[in-house]
C-alpha cells in the first residue's frame, strides 16, 4: 500500500465510523445537537482528506487507480451507511409522495395545495409532518414525473405503509446521486484535472447526509446539469442544452447558466442554434402539467427573496432597499450580472458556473444547508478553502430544529448563522487578497 492510499486509510475510517455512529444515534429528530456535532466532526475528517488529496502531486494515471479505487469503494461505503437512516432533518419526502399522490389521483400538484379540502381524502398520518401545506408545487416538471413514477413502482411491489413509502422515496435522490458521482469523474477526466480529486466531492459529508439520509431531490437537478457541463467542455453544444434543459425542468434555477452556455469563452457566434435543444425538452415534462408552475412563480422567486433562512448577504440587501421587493429584485439582477459578466470575461464553463451559483448562494433569502450541494460538485475542478469550510460549517445551520419541533418557531436568521458567514468572508477574503499578491508578483528574470 502506498504512502497517499495510506494516509487516506484513517480519515476514511474516521468518516465511516461517523456514519455508522449516527445510525447508532437512533432518531435523529431527537439528537439534533449531538447529529450537528458528529456532522461538524466528519466535516473536519473531510477537510484533512481534501488537503491530502490536493497535496498529492503524483502524476502517474496509472499509480493512481489503486488509490481511485480505494476513494470510490469507500464513497459507496459512506452511501450505504447513510441509507440506513430514517429521514430526520427534513420532511420533504413527505411533500414528494404528496404531489405524486395528487398526480395519480388525477390532479395537477401546481394547482393544489395539502390543506385544499378537495383533496383531504389524501391525508394520513403524514399530513401533519408535510411541509407547505399551503402552498401548492413549486419542483420542476421533470421532478414531479420522476417521483410520481417513483411511487407508482413503490406501491406495485406492495409497500402500502406511508412511513415506509417515504423512507424508499429516498431511492430516486440515490440513484440520481450517483449519476452526480459518474459525472463528476467524467468532468474531470474531460478537463484534465486528476481523477484523484473525485474524492472532494464523494468523500464530502453533505451529499452523503442530504441525499442518502435525508432524501433531498436536489440530485434531479445535479446529475442532468453536471453531464450538461461535461457535455460542453467536450464541445458537444447539442447535447448540453438539451441536459440543461432537463435540469431546468428539474428545477429553475439553472436558467441562470444559460448565458455561459451560450458563449462559453465570449468569444465567437452565440450558440444559439445549439440552445434550441432546450426548449422541447423543457416542454416535453411540461406540457402535463400545463401553466400551473409559471402562475407559482411569484412563490417560487422567493427562493432569492422572501422567507428569510440561513441567509448572508440578502440581509444587506434588505437593509440597504428597506423593503422585500426591492431586495429580491437587486438579489435577481446580481445573479445576471454575475451570469453575464463571467460570459463576456470569457471565463471557463466550470469556473463561471460555480462564481454564479456561489453569488445566488450568497444573496439569496434562503440557504437550506443542502443548496450548498449545487456548488460541491465543482469543487473538485475549482477547489477553495473558503468554499470548502463553507460547506464543513454549514450543519449549523441545523440550530434551529429543537425550537421549530418543541416550539413550532423557526429562526432562520438568527445571528448564530454568522458563525458559519463569519469564518467564509474573512476566509474568501484571504484567498482573494493571496490572489491578487500571486498576480502582482513579479515574473523572474
Amino acid at each position: 500500500m502506498t504512502a497517499a492510499r495510506l494516509s487516506l486509510l484513517i480519515p476514511a475510517l474516521l468518516l465511516e465510523s461517523a456514519f455508522i455512529g449516527l445510525a447508532v444515534l437512533g432518531p435523529l429528530r431527537n439528537r439534533v445537537v449531538e447529529t450537528i456535532a458528529v456532522l461538524i466532526g466528519t466535516s473536519a475528517v473531510y477537510l484533512i482528506s481534501t488537503a491530502l488529496i490536493l497535496k498529492d502531486s503524483q502524476s502517474d494515471e496509472r499509480q493512481r487507480r489503486p488509490q481511485l479505487a480505494s476513494i470510490l469503494a469507500f464513497a459507496l461505503l459512506f452511501r450505504l451507511t447513510a441509507w440506513t437512516l430514517e429521514p430526520a432533518f427534513s420532511d420533504d419526502l413527505n411533500r414528494y409522495r404528496w404531489e405524486a399522490r395528487v398526480a395519480i389521483a388525477g390532479g395537477s400538484p401546481y394547482e393544489a395545495a395539502p390543506s385544499d379540502p378537495a383533496w383531504a381524502a389524501l391525508r394520513d398520518e403524514t399530513y401533519s409532518r408535510t411541509p407547505g401545506l399551503e402552498f401548492r408545487a413549486v419542483y420542476g416538471p421533470f421532478t414531479e414525473t420522476i417521483y410520481r413514477w417513483a411511487y407508482q413502482g413503490i406501491t406495485a411491489s406492495g409497500i402500502t405503509e406511508a412511513g415506509q413509502q417515504v423512507f424508499w422515496l429516498k431511492a430516486v435522490s440515490a440513484l440520481f446521486e450517483l449519476g452526480v458521482l459518474a459525472g463528476v469523474y467524467q468532468l474531470l477526466l474531460a478537463s484534465r484535472v486528476p481523477a484523484a480529486r473525485i474524492l472532494i466531492y464523494a468523500w464530502c459529508p453533505l451529499p452523503v447526509f442530504e441525499f442518502w439520509a435525508n432524501g433531498h431531490n436536489d440530485t434531479l437537478l445535479l446529475c442532468p446539469l453536471v453531464w450538461a457541463l461535461w457535455a460542453g467542455v467536450k464541445q458537444r453544444w447539442t447535447l448540453a442544452f438539451a441536459l440543461l434543459g432537463v435540469a431546468i425542468a428539474a428545477k429553475v434555477w439553472p436558467l441562470a447558466l444559460v448565458p455561459l452556455f451560450l458563449g462559453w469563452g465570449g468569444r465567437g457566434p452565440l450558440r444559439s442554434k445549439q440552445s434550441l435543444a432546450m426548449l422541447p425538452v423543457v416542454g416535453l415534462f411540461l406540457a402535463p402539467y400545463g401553466a400551473g408552475l409559471i402562475r407559482n412563480a411569484p412563490f417560487l422567486s422567493g427562493f432569492l427573496g422572501g422567507w428569510r433562512n440561513n441567509d448572508s448577504l440578502y440581509g444587506l440587501l434588505l437593509w440597504l432597499w428597506g423593503g422585500q421587493y426591492p431586495a429580491k429584485y437587486s438579489a435577481f439582477t446580481i445573479v445576471a450580472a454575475a451570469a453575464v459578466w463571467v460570459t463576456v470575461r470569457g471565463w471557463s464553463l466550470t469556473r463561471g458556473s460555480l462564481a454564479v451559483i456561489v453569488t445566488m448562494l450568497l444573496v439569496s433569502a434562503n440557504c437550506h444547508p443542502w443548496y450548498l450541494s449545487w456548488m460541491v460538485i465543482l469543487l473538485p475542478l475549482h477547489p477553495s478553502l473558503g468554499l470548502l469550510l463553507w460547506e464543513a460549517l454549514v450543519p449549523l445551520a441545523y440550530q434551529v430544529l429543537p425550537a421549530w419541533e418543541i416550539l413550532g418557531e423557526w429562526n432562520g436568521s438568527s445571528p448564530l448563522r454568522w458563525l458559519i458567514y463569519g469564518p467564509l468572508f474573512a476566509v474568501l477574503a484571504w484567498e482573494a487578497a493571496a490572489r491578487r499578491r500571486t498576480t502582482k508578483k513579479p515574473a523572474p528574470a
